[in-house]
């Protein structure tokens, strides 16, 4: 069973609201800034903060910032768009819960992108942000690598409808892309799950089978925890009456809180699983500890008759007429002996051993 690093969090204690203090563990990842804008016809790319595309009009504006460490870029964006300091905030402060919000000029998102080592079964979370207004869609990534590239693909390439669509589409699409990673997550743990099912009934149980149950049941865990708050976020998205999600794409959105919910019994599922297989490791603990207390306990009985026989031509009276018979010893020895057969027999007839 591998063992856990703690994070030593970053103290925000007596700062005030809207301080912008990065308090994730990637701290060594330089913050890497995309900007495109788009349209059906055109589609236009720069490798840094390019914010003055955000004043053309007849298209969509989209800065991805990967790497959160440059608090002061994240300030600036803030600025130029208008976030809200709280928002801003949640955006350095990678230990929230998922979840959806309001705000006058914008919807704001906090989302886990996760990743499930297979050979250390260690659950890797990356938390992601989403700001949407008017014709724009700010995202931030905690981890350097690109998160979004499928989503930048379709845009880059016109592939799909996201070209002719607005910010609303644009975001459902972001959040789409992480909830499809849920998938391959759970995929990994379900084949994992059912492998050692299986080892279980064909191999039995062993002090390895207990620690991978509960390395399995903890990510389950975990997951599960993640998944709960998102879907009640994709649940008010889905529901909200903003005037910047349109009509016809409200079935998007009920599809990806389907998936959310889809996901969420599929981790159920495989809880009960690994539920049934540690009742049934522990089952057969018992029942090799009472094999072991049924062996124990015939060795005794036999014992007993054989103890009191001993005890009772050890007792050195003078007048025990069986201690002056010639072939006493032998005598004893023989009714110990067929004692001991006549016992043994009678448990195998019982089936007690």
């Amino acid at each position: 069973m591998s063992k856990k690093k703690r994070r030593h969090k970053i103290s925000k204690r007596g700062l005030p609201p809207g301080s912008l203090v990065y308090t994730g563990d990637r701290a060594e990842n330089p913050s890497v800034v995309l900007s495109m804008w788009f349209n059906e016809p055109t589609y236009d790319e720069q490798h840094h903060y390019h914010p003055e595309w955000a004043g053309r009009s007849g298209g969509l504006f989209w800065t991805d910032v990967r790497g959160l460490t440059d608090t002061k870029l994240v300030g600036q964006i803030g600025q130029d768009f208008q976030i809200h300091p709280l928002a801003l905030e949640d955006v350095l402060n990678t230990h929230q819960r998922a979840k959806m919000e309001e705000y006058d000029n914008g919807l704001f998102f906090v989302l886990h992108n996760l990743r499930l080592e297979a050979g250390t079964l260690e659950l890797g979370s990356e938390q992601i942000a989403l700001f949407a207004g008017n014709n724009f869609v700010i995202s931030f990534q905690e981890d350097p690598d690109d998160t979004f590239s499928a989503v930048r693909t379709r845009a880059r390439e016109g592939l799909g409808r996201l070209r002719k669509k607005g910010s609303d589409y644009l975001t459902y699409a972001l959040v789409d892309n992480i909830v499809d990673g849920y998938y391959l997550v759970l995929d990994e743990l379900d084949s994992q799950v059912l492998e050692l099912e299986e080892e279980i009934y064909t191999k039995g149980i062993n002090a390895a089978i207990k620690e991978r149950i509960f390395d399995l049941k903890r990510v389950v865990n975990q997951i599960r925890h993640r998944l709960l708050p998102l879907r009640d976020a994709l649940s008010r998205f889905q529901r909200t009456e903003w005037e910047m999600v349109d009509e016809s794409n409200r079935p998007y959105l009920r599809d990806v809180s389907d998936h959310i919910a889809q996901l969420l019994d599929s981790i159920d599922n495989q809880r009960d699983l690994l539920d049934s297989m540690e009742a049934f490791y522990q089952a057969e603990a018992a029942n090799r500890l009472n094999d072991v207390m049924r062996v124990l306990t015939v060795i005794s009985t036999i014992f007993i008759p054989l103890s009191f026989l001993a005890g009772v031509y050890g007792m050195n009276f003078e007048h025990m007429p069986e201690l002056h018979f010639r072939y006493g010893y032998f005598a004893a020895l023989t009714t110990m002996f067929m004692i001991s057969l006549l016992m043994l027999y009678y448990f195998r007839k019982k089936k007690w051993l």
